[in-house]
């Protein structure tokens, strides 16, 4: 009788573990995100300011982007919310800041959109 409950239990208790490790956010297990959803407004202001300041050519965009960063792509900004919010918000004023020096740092109004769309979840859909 043991024998009996003892496979069911087993495999009962692997199907909960394999579906429990998953991720939640769309990440994938090489840092990329796969987020296929609508866009949502905190986002889109993002990604707009994102557009005219970083995926321009020579710096965040295509193939040959810097650090190999495509800010051009959606899923790109998401992955990388914490990089972007250090670089662009946390050491704007410094050499390390993004944009680049002699580039002047993000406005008070565009750093407000990285940290908006953080605190609300960081992503796409927000």
């Amino acid at each position: 009788m043991k024998k009996n409950f003892f496979l069911p239990a087993l495999i009962i208790s692997a199907a909960f573990f394999f579906t429990s490790c998953s991720k939640s956010n769309g990440e994938t297990n090489n840092g990329t995100v796969n987020d296929s959803g609508t866009p949502g407004p905190l986002f889109s202001a993002v990604k707009t300011m994102m557009s005219s300041n970083c995926a321009v050519s020579g710096c965040h965009v295509g193939a040959g982007a810097a650090s190999g960063l495509d800010f051009s792509n959606s899923n790109t900004i998401v992955a990388q919310q914490a990089r972007i919010k250090v670089r662009a918000v946390d050491q704007a004023g410094t050499v390390n800041q993004m944009p680049q020096p002699p580039n002047a740092p993000l406005t008070a109004a565009d750093q407000k959109k990285i940290i908006d769309w953080i605190t609300a979840g960081g992503r796409l859909a927000d």
